[in-house]
């Protein structure tokens, strides 16, 4: 199951048509090849909504991680361009239906790629330049991937702060119960100078 998860999380959290496309076939793919032999979960309807400063924030990977071992299962959203967002457990679960109840360490992560030299000015400054009006991206990773035999250098850009994709430090937990769960709790106003919050024991 970790080799699913790791291998449909970094698709799921490009930015582009074709990829959100792949999104989708790799969720049913999750959804039904990588929990064969275990029980379908009973799951509860998870509505959210994220933004960044009062900002909606489409592309962003949402993950629910468990916080106790055993209660409830790991469970993947992606934000519409509204900044809303469903949630699909990743045993069995049906697209969009929710997560089993339990209490999760929430992890919000949006990338985009690009090619070595084509970064577009906006995501030009630094990731500790002291102006907040032009930082546009928080990390980067050189990386290649294989494209028609020949292999393609490009750069992942983390649009958000390193810290909200940490079960240990994004500081956002929510509780699944049984029935429809929605409002105030599952709705995250992100903040650009977020540096984390020391991780819960």
């Amino acid at each position: 199951m970790i080799s699913c998860l790791i291998s449909w999380r970094r698709r799921f959290l490009t930015d582009t048509t074709l990829q959100t496309l792949l999104v989708l076939v790799a969720m049913t793919l999750l959804a039904t090849g990588c929990s064969r032999g275990g029980k379908r979960p009973i799951v509860h309807p998870v509505k959210g909504r994220v933004t960044l400063e009062g900002q909606p924030l489409e592309g962003v990977g949402v993950s629910f991680s468990p916080v106790v071992k055993g209660q409830g299962v790991t469970a993947f959203g992606k934000t519409r361009a509204d900044g809303s967002f469903t949630i699909t457990s990743t045993l069995g679960g049906t697209l969009g239906a929710g997560a089993m109840a339990g209490e999760y360490a929430v992890m919000l992560q949006k990338f985009v790629d690009v090619a070595p030299n084509a970064v577009p000015p906006q995501f030009a400054a630094a990731a500790d330049d002291s102006s907040r009006q032009v930082q546009q991206w928080f990390s980067k990773q050189e990386t290649s991937r294989v494209e028609d035999e020949k292999t393609v250098r490009y750069v992942i850009l983390g649009l958000l702060p390193e810290a909200y994709g940490n079960a240990e430090t994004s500081g956002l937990r929510v509780t699944v119960k049984p029935g429809t769960n929605s409002g105030p709790a599952f709705e995250f106003d992100l903040q650009r100078d977020f540096r984390g919050t020391t991780p819960q024991k």
